[in-house]
């Protein structure tokens, strides 16, 4: 199962690559449409961490989010906190929607909501 989802994962994130918004809000869009998958892919003790085809989708993965983060980051040598913070801040919010802790996730858009977020916070890197 995590590597069908991390599969999935890398192929939604990869079709939004051109676009270094949309990357973040893809993987919101990602946890929201497919929880079952996000749930057991961010939980190691759950499978095989050395399966290589979980390997080569998480690298597929990884590659998307570390590129779209360089794209943000004031210099190179801020490339893997600004990955880290990018990071961080779709799989906060996206787990925070899931959970029901945000007011807005009784009636409001995820993906609206992640956007704004997103620019907001991350666009003052730019």
């Amino acid at each position: 199962m995590a590597a069908e989802g991390f599969a999935m994962f890398a192929a939604a994130l990869e079709r939004a690559a051109a676009d270094v918004w949309e990357v973040g809000v893809a993987y919101v869009r990602f946890a929201i449409d497919h929880r079952p998958y996000f749930e057991v892919m961010f939980r190691p003790e759950l499978y095989r961490v050395d399966d290589p085809d979980i390997q080569a989708a998480q690298e597929r993965a990884a590659d998307v989010l570390v590129t779209s983060a360089r794209s943000l980051s004031p210099s190179p040598e801020h490339d893997r906190l600004t990955t880290i913070a990018a990071w961080s801040l779709v799989h906060g919010f996206t787990g925070l929607w899931l959970s029901g802790s945000l007011q807005e996730s009784a009636d409001g858009d995820p993906e609206a909501l992640a956007h704004s977020m997103i620019r907001l916070v991350l666009g003052a890197m730019r």
